[in-house]
């Protein structure tokens, strides 16, 4: 394919959530979307009903050409991605495979924003692993699309301290706002014909496995640091689950407080000056923000605890 033109044709892949605020970001800066292409509808919610992809959504009220499918590859879909002539292919949090015929379609190999610092945590929930890892710093790359997953060269990388206290929902919407403003400036790389990929160190790689909601129960005697990590790396799903008076609760929102002895795993402690939960843990405290109980609503610590009797959590494993 010859140079790009400008402005560039993209065809825009995506149907999770994170994919939202870059669609957003190209069509705010009045990109050239000529296709966006997201998984179908699925059923959601209390009532099961048909609910189209949030991006499906966002690219309906701009009037953009939509193709909805979960066989990207086939015959007929490839053909529909052919005709809407894109120069580049953005792909994010895309519920799909690429094949090679998609991966060489552009002026350049498509283009993915992933939210961890590659090579580590490549693969599914990247922001999920990298709270329950506890990692120093989280992040995000722009890279290339190739056959094996999240592997190819990185064309821009930004990395911040992990938030303490944050879970892994709200870190991802964060790192899709950093991500959205990082692919505009690697869209207008491309246009520049100034892209500077650089390989991963293949040395350097870690593959994630999918959660499951095993990964969501929790065990008190862990350390306090491991803990919080976990309780924060799987909200919102799976949940932090633990047993509390015979109810399951999920806990969100997890500090980790050294001090030993204070406490045995499990053991509620009560508030502390921020109306913040202290839970005993393997080697010291955890403070927890939200709870929820089965059926209920979540709730801030102070809330949940009013009229509510002490006791003890339980692991549910």
């Amino acid at each position: 394919m010859s140079g790009p033109s400008t402005p560039l044709r993209i065809a825009f892949f995506g149907s999770g959530a994170f994919a939202v605020p870059p669609l957003k970001a190209l069509l705010d800066a009045q990109a050239n979307v000529v296709l966006v292409v997201t998984s179908p509808p699925a059923k959601s919610g209390r009532g099961r009903k048909l609910s189209e992809t949030s991006v499906a959504s966002l690219a309906r009220e701009h009037d953009l050409s939509i193709l909805e499918t979960a066989q990207v590859n086939d015959h007929e879909n490839l053909e529909v991605i052919e005709k809407s002539q894109p120069e580049i292919l953005v792909v994010v949090a895309f519920r799909g495979f690429l094949g090679q015929k998609l991966i060489s379609l552009g002026y350049t190999p498509p283009i993915n924003i992933h939210p961890s610092l590659l090579p580590r945590h490549r693969g599914p929930a990247p922001v999920n692993w990298t709270l329950i890892h506890g990692d120093p710093e989280c992040g995000v790359s722009v890279c290339f699309v190739t056959l094996k997953i999240d592997s190819g060269n990185v064309l821009a990388r930004r990395s911040l301290p992990t938030p303490r206290g944050v879970g892994a929902g709200e870190l991802e919407a964060r790192l899709s706002e950093i991500g959205a403003q990082m692919l505009l400036e690697v869209v207008e790389s491309v246009k520049q014909d100034a892209l500077k990929p650089e390989p991963q160190d293949e040395s350097s790689a870690t593959m994630n496995r999918l959660l499951t909601k095993a990964d969501g129960l929790v065990d008190f005697g862990l350390p306090a640091g491991r803990l919080a990590s976990l309780i924060n790396g799987v909200d919102p799903w799976p949940g932090a689950q633990a047993g509390l008076n015979g109810k399951t609760v999920k806990l969100a929102r997890a500090l980790a407080v050294v001090d030993p002895g204070r406490a045995a795993p499990g053991e509620i402690v009560g508030l502390d000056d921020q109306g913040l939960l202290l839970v005993g843990a393997g080697d010291g405290l955890v403070k927890i923000g939200l709870l929820q109980v089965e059926g209920g609503a979540r709730l801030p610590a102070a809330e949940f605890l009013r009229g509510r009797r002490a006791g003890k959590f339980e692991s549910l494993a």
